[in-house]
């Protein structure tokens, strides 16, 4: 019997008709869903063994890596695979532990990459482009300019800071006025200043003779609300509470 049977199976035909029966029979079989279970049980049992042996591993990695590849080139899956993993990532990132991880991961990440110049280089390279095409919307100026405008204030308020400003500002115009040339416009700024403050009288009589009547004859008749002294209404500039923070003043002076 044993010999005979073997004799059928070195016969190709007898072996390509036995193959068809047991495909036709494991067909039938797999629309019983008891029995695809237990299959899928034995097949998941058998994987999991062989992913045992590193060289199993090992092979079905790179086959799997040759299939992705091939895959990949076409356009179609790409997209596809591209929609899954947004997916997928949209779906981990409502998880807040999961958040943490991935944005500590990028962090580290991140730090790694800075301590190479050439990233370094790249990176700010890419956010002045970023930058610059940004400015050129005129809303994005108005809000960058807001926020610097908010941040210097609260800055100002820090008594530190602004003496640490105004050194600052004195040292660079100290080194601007050592420049022959700059100290050359400064002459010429102050002195076009003062002729438009003299013309601006002695081509208007009448306005000279007005200023006098209203502002000088009658001597300072204006108090001031800081010192309680006396002074001439063109010396007087009122300012508001809120122009007074703005500028950064101490509360201790505007509660004055």
């Amino acid at each position: 019997m044993t010999k005979r049977m073997r004799e059928k199976r070195n016969d190709d035909g007898f072996r390509l008709s036995d193959n068809r029966r047991r495909a036709e029979s494991l067909q039938i079989a797999r629309q019983n869903d008891e029995f695809k279970n237990e299959e899928n049980k034995r097949r998941a049992e058998a994987l999991m063994i062989e992913r045992q042996n590193d060289e199993f591993k090992t092979e079905e990695n790179k086959r799997r890596a040759e299939a992705l590849m091939i895959e990949r080139q076409n356009d179609e899956f790409k997209t596809e695979e591209n929609k899954r993993r947004a997916e997928a990532h949209k779906i981990e990132r409502q998880n807040i532990e999961f958040k943490k991880e991935e944005n500590k991961r990028r962090a580290e990440a991140l730090m790694s990459e800075r301590q190479n110049d050439e990233f370094k280089t790249e990176e700010n390279k890419r956010r002045a482009e970023a930058l610059m095409i940004e400015r050129q919307n005129d809303e994005f100026k108005k809000e960058e300019n807001k926020r610097r405008a908010e941040a210097h204030k609260i800055e100002r308020q820090n008594i530190e800071f602004r003496t640490q400003e105004n050194d600052r500002r004195l040292n660079s115009l100290k080194i601007k006025r050592e420049d022959e040339e700059y100290k050359q416009e400064e002459r010429r700024r102050n002195a076009s200043r003062m002729r438009m403050s003299r013309d601006k009288y002695e081509n208007n009589f009448h306005l000279m003779k007005l200023n006098y009547e209203s502002k000088i004859k009658e001597g300072p008749t204006h108090i001031c609300s800081c010192c309680g002294g006396l002074w001439f209404e063109y010396s007087i500039k009122e300012f508001t509470v809120e122009m007074l923070r703005n500028k950064g003043l101490p509360k201790e002076f505007i509660d004055t």
